[in-house]
């Protein structure tokens, strides 16, 4: 092989190099500007996720302390009154969720606040209807465990944002 056409051959070996690292930073600057945004997004996704967990973990804590020691009830009319002064703060936090997205954590943020409406719902006849009372003239309450399916959809709300949030350093 003469000079020449060691020299072309060098001249294309060293461009073939040159274009491969090219290649393998551009796909290194395009990982890390993706990471950085999805790092970005994050954040804002995780104040708006802890408001509405801490939203309506305060409700339901609300709800949990109306049940009576004794009897292991809560009044209706306590229960309405209560989601009556807590629905709008879990609406507004619903709304910043259902903003924030994806749409799998909208949608088990949908279903926790209507497990709230469901309660509140039935409260609500409840009361209505005039209730009906114990042997002894005491009103009966909500027995038992009615908040379970508040518990429920809010835990599922809890492992959907989980897992919005995860990014693959969490790995």
């Amino acid at each position: 092989m003469d000079a020449g056409t060691s020299a072309v051959l060098a001249g294309g070996i060293a461009g073939a190099v040159s274009l491969g690292g090219t290649w393998i930073t551009y796909l290194q600057a395009k990982r890390q500007t993706k990471s950085e945004a999805q790092l970005q997004l994050r954040e804002p996704r995780k104040r708006t996720y802890r408001d509405f967990l801490q939203t309506c973990r305060k409700t339901l804590h609300v709800l949990i302390d109306l049940q009576e020691e004794e009897s292991h009830e809560a009044d209706a009319g306590r229960i309405e009154h209560a989601l009556e002064q807590h629905l709008p703060a879990l609406q507004r936090v619903l709304a910043e969720v259902n903003l924030a997205g994806p749409e799998v954590v909208s949608k088990t943020a949908d279903e926790t606040v209507e497990a709230f409406n469901a309660l509140y719902q039935d409260a609500y006849n409840w009361n209505a209807s005039g209730g009906d009372t114990h042997d002894d003239g005491r009103p009966i309450g909500f027995g038992n465990d009615y908040t379970h399916d508040i518990r429920v959809a809010l835990d599922r709300y809890l492992k959907e944002a989980q897992k919005a949030l995860a990014t693959s350093a969490d790995g």
